[in-house]
Parts: structure tokens; sequence; C-alpha cells
């Protein structure tokens, strides 16, 4: 692991945004890692074998900001991912492709499932549950929540698949699921269709860039950090995301345009200190 200072990708009165390791709890880790803050708290939240950025706030003012943000959509997030390989998607590179399902989460078993859409909704791109994840129980009734992300694949290895993903919504679980709903389960990831475990214990799943409206000074921040001490299967990875076209879904992909961040999630004076 690299040294705690190295972790701070960006920081601020306000905020900061921090490499959480495969393995740390996202409520916990960052507590050493700014010692000299009388709050600090987390904003978004990575599942305990993912690794990446994680946004965190100094005040719970600034975090509601950014919470508004996140549940508008105006948070930007890309991750990497190795995947197992799909019989479905044979090609060596894709245009990005779409997922869009209802999703459930059990909390007792601590696992997500597909549900089917709401009457009278259309989901474009939805692909059917596939042998594996879990279904609800009979008689329950589970709160369903809309879920899409965008998927392109990068480039191939020997066994895996290197792919990066845009998420639109954030659902427990949601990249797990949906990636292997549509034949890529992750690397390491029993939980939701892998076939064997990853040595270290987690899944190759890594949280690479974050892009937001700063609601203070109201500057447009992005952290980009690869994986930390990446081993072949992650350089591998590496090389192929970095060097592939900045992402963008299929409406942005023709119009040519890029996705703008709003603003209007709310805004804090930067003379007044939450």
């Amino acid at each position: 692991m690299c040294k705690e200072t190295t972790r701070i990708y960006f920081e601020d009165d306000y905020c900061a945004v921090a490499y959480k390791a495969s393995g740390e709890n996202s409520q916990t880790f960052f507590t050493r890692l700014f010692p000299h803050r009388s709050f600090a708290a987390p904003v978004n939240r990575l599942d305990t074998p993912v690794s990446g950025l994680l946004l965190l706030a100094f005040s719970a003012q600034v975090q509601t900001l950014f919470s508004r943000a996140f549940e508008a959509g105006s948070v930007q997030k890309e991750y990497w991912a190795i995947c197992e390989r799909s019989a479905v998607h044979s090609a060596e590179t894709s245009e990005p492709q779409r997922l869009e399902h209802w999703l459930g989460f059990h909390t007792k078993t601590q696992k997500a499932f597909i549900g089917a859409s709401p009457i009278g909704t259309a989901s474009a791109g939805t692909t059917p549950p596939s042998a594996g994840i879990t279904k609800p129980k009979k008689n329950k009734k589970p709160t369903l929540k809309h879920a899409v992300l965008y998927w392109t694949l990068c480039g191939k290895g020997d066994r895996y698949d290197f792919i990066r993903i845009s998420p639109e919504t954030g659902r427990t679980h949601q990249i797990r699921i949906q990636m292997a709903a549509a034949g890529h389960p992750i690397k390491g990831d029993l939980k939701y269709g892998a076939r064997r475990s990853d040595p270290n214990g987690g899944i190759r799943l890594h949280a690479y860039k974050l892009s937001f409206i700063h609601p203070v000074t109201h500057k447009n921040i992005t952290v980009k950090a690869p994986p930390v001490q990446p081993d072949t299967l992650w350089q591998a990875c590496t090389e192929v995301c970095l060097n592939d076209t900045p992402f963008t879904n299929k409406e942005q992909a023709k119009s040519g345009t890029a996705k703008d961040i709003p603003a209007s999630c709310g805004q804090i004076d930067p003379e007044r200190r939450p």
C-alpha cells in the first residue's frame, strides 16, 4: 500500500477525494487520513472489495449539497473492470452499450436482484437476469429502483475482458449485478456469478474517475486514479482503458458533445465557512 499522504488526490477546506484500497471499509478508512478534521464523512460509497476514489465532505452542509448532486446525476463517475469473457460479445472492442434494469436489494442476504419493469415503462437495452442472480422471495415486494449504466469493451486479455463503465445511477451493487446480467461477471465476484475468487480476496472493479462542480468554489474538478501497485492484469487493463477515447454514452456519441455537469444542486457562499 502506498503512503497515507499519497492517497489524498484532492483536498481543500470543504472536501477531499481519497483513494480506498480493496478490502477497506468506505465508512472508516479515511479517519487516519484526516486526523485534523473535526468532521469528515463520505458522500458516496464503494463496496468493501472495490478500490478507487471516494468523495469526502468536511461539513454536514457540504455533504448534503454533494448528496443532492449525486442524486441529480450531476457527478460523473467512471469505473474500470476486469470481467470474465462473454460468449455474447466476441468483438475485440465495442461501442458504448446501455444497460437498464429495475433493481432491488435483500438486506438479509446483502445481495441485489433484477426485478420486472413497472407496468408502462420501457427498458431499452434491458438484459434478463442470468443464472445465479438472486430473485425476490415470494410474497415480498421490495422497492425496485431504476438503474442505468453505459459500458464499453476496450480490450481483451488471454481470459478476461477490460471494460470501462459509466453509471448514470448509483444503486447498491448496481455495476456488479448489471455486468453479470450482461454476461460479464466481474473477476472475483462470486456473489454475482464469477467462476472463481480473486487471489487478493477482492473483486476487479475500480473507481477510476470523479468529475463534479465544487459547491463552494464552483470550479470544475476532475480527479483520476489508476489502480495503485497494479499487477499484470491491472497493468493490461490500464493500458487499453487509458488509450481509449473519452467515455460517452450513445446520445453523446451521436451529437459529438460532452455532457455538461449542472450546478443547480445547491451552492454555498465561499466567504462563509461551513
